[in-house]
């Protein structure tokens, strides 16, 4: 018998050549949000098949988790919303505190941080960085956020953020490239300040916010993109 979530999940997945390259840690982060182990394979079961049928180089898969267990999974050849040309332009949004499902893992619902991109697209920008009414930096509505300082990589701490997959993937890879990533708190002004600020999904990789890139964001988008090629054999997917 599956057990029921405690709150529908959703995972937003890219499909390269008929692969899904960072599967494995799509359903490590189901795991952490209350999957149990016949839902798991179910969900290895639908994204790899989606992938196989799948007959572009690229795909933009979504596969959701209702509370009954009963996957399922759609791919279309979308963009990520942060692949902008010339980069994104983000915007300071007054925030609740979001609730997370277990894990700190992506609710189905996402119509708290729909509303903050919508206040930020009324602005004028693409993404939506939420700032608690303390001032504190508590995630973006569709991305992680990344400040550079030197070869230091921060980005705000989960919860409240999300623990996205791509977050996951820049803490693990930053220390073979030289770098040092950690979570912390971070305010406003430290995106003023900092070297460079980027942005990471599953989806796109990293993506530097408009004006604000480097040799930094540009070496994590290259190990995005090489996993994302990959074949096969990779320590960090």
């Amino acid at each position: 018998m599956v057990a029921r979530l405690a709150e529908a999940l959703r995972e937003t997945i890219r499909v390269q050549d008929g692969r899904v390259p960072l599967l494995e840690r799509h359903l490590a982060r189901l795991r952490a949000g209350g999957c149990d182990a016949g839902i798991l394979a179910a969900a290895r079961r639908e994204a790899e098949r989606a992938a196989r049928t799948w007959d572009e180089s690229y795909g933009r898969m979504t596969l959701l988790v209702p509370v009954d267990g009963d996957v399922s999974v759609d791919v279309t050849a979308s963009p990520s919303t942060i692949a902008v040309e010339g980069g994104p332009v983000i915007a300071l949004v007054v925030s609740a505190t979001p609730h997370l499902p277990p894990g700190a893992a992506k609710p189905a619902d996402r119509s708290f941080w729909d509303a903050a991109l919508g206040v930020a697209r009324s602005h004028g920008a693409h993404v939506a960085v939420m700032v608690s009414e303390g001032g504190l930096i508590l995630d973006t509505s569709q991305a992680t956020i990344w400040v550079v300082r030197g070869a230091t990589l921060l980005t705000p701490p989960s919860p409240p953020a999300l623990a996205g997959v791509s977050r996951g993937f820049v803490l693990d890879v930053a220390p073979t490239l030289g770098l040092v990533a950690k979570s912390a708190e971070l305010v406003p002004p430290d995106l003023d300040d900092a070297d460079e600020v980027f942005l990471t999904t599953a989806v796109a990789g990293a993506v530097a916010v408009r004006g604000r890139g480097g040799p930094v964001s540009e070496m994590l988008a290259a190990e995005f993109e090489r996993v994302f090629a990959a074949d096969g054999g990779c320590s960090t997917c």
